[in-house]
């Protein structure tokens, strides 16, 4: 007999909450993390946005891990509220707030897919890396309903388009859970669809041939030069589309 939907959901969640439960108690990720510094713009584009956008807000981290960009950014939000699938992660969370005596603090075991806050709740939803583990049509519905109108939404998101990048990940299993997938153009569209206005950025082509130089003084300048390269290709059709990872913003509809 088939599986219903909602019991092959229900499994699919069950070994996204097992993945990242053994990962936050044994994260042994080092292998995959010095290809980052090849992203590094990305992520330094990104906590910039989001730490502007978070001022006075109430903010919501979607996939917040341990919440440490939760309570980072407490100190300047009105309310700092963070979920994620992992309980084991949350309690590591929740006592690191509890230590800060950070009242505005909020974390929650949650799914991310049909979350509990009333509508119209946040000013601002971001994640780093979460939308790919989920089903992305229900992500892109619950971040706009918990939006308040004009709200933004910021994340950045691997791409699964760059058929070198598809090939280390084949080869490299164990890195990721199975049922993640790394977002495709439909993905794109989905997300303009789901909010008023939307913009991406994308990050990581050429820059990737750096990451062997990471520890050496030829890093800087070829860092430098590959960026600046990236820029232009990217700027070409079709081109932006075999990047590793993708900076998305979307606002609220009023």
């Amino acid at each position: 007999m088939n599986a219903l939907p909602s019991e092959v959901a229900e499994a699919r969640l069950k070994r996204e909450r097992d993945f990242h439960n053994a990962r936050f108690e044994h994260d042994d990720r080092d292998a995959q993390l010095k290809y980052y510094d090849a992203i590094g713009d990305c992520f330094g584009d990104y906590g910039a946005r989001v730490n502007e956008l978070a001022v006075g807000a109430d903010i919501l981290e979607y996939g917040c891990a341990y919440g440490g960009n939760t309570l980072r950014l407490a100190e300047t939000a009105r309310t700092a509220t963070g979920i994620d699938i992992s309980d084991v992660a949350i309690e590591q969370g929740r006592l690191q707030a509890r230590e800060r005596g950070l009242a505005n603090v909020h974390l929650e075991a949650m799914n991310a897919e049909a979350m509990t806050f009333p509508d119209a709740s946040f000013d601002l939803v971001f994640g780093s890396g979460i939308l790919h583990h989920l089903d992305i049509d229900k992500a892109y519905a619950e971040i706009a309903r918990v939006l308040r109108p004009g709200g933004r939404a910021v994340f950045v998101e691997p791409l699964g388009l760059n058929p070198a990048i598809e090939l280390y990940r084949r080869l490299t299993p164990s890195a990721r859970t199975p049922d993640e997938h790394p977002l495709m153009r439909q993905d794109f569209r989905r997300f303009s669809a789901a909010f008023g206005t939307t913009s991406c950025r994308f990050y990581g082509l050429s820059t990737l041939a750096v990451v062997p130089f990471r520890r050496s003084a030829a890093k800087a300048p070829l860092f430098n030069v590959t960026r600046a390269l990236d820029r232009g290709l990217f700027a070409l059709p079709g081109l932006k589309w075999l990047a590793w990872y993708s900076l998305m913003e979307g606002v609220a509809a009023a």
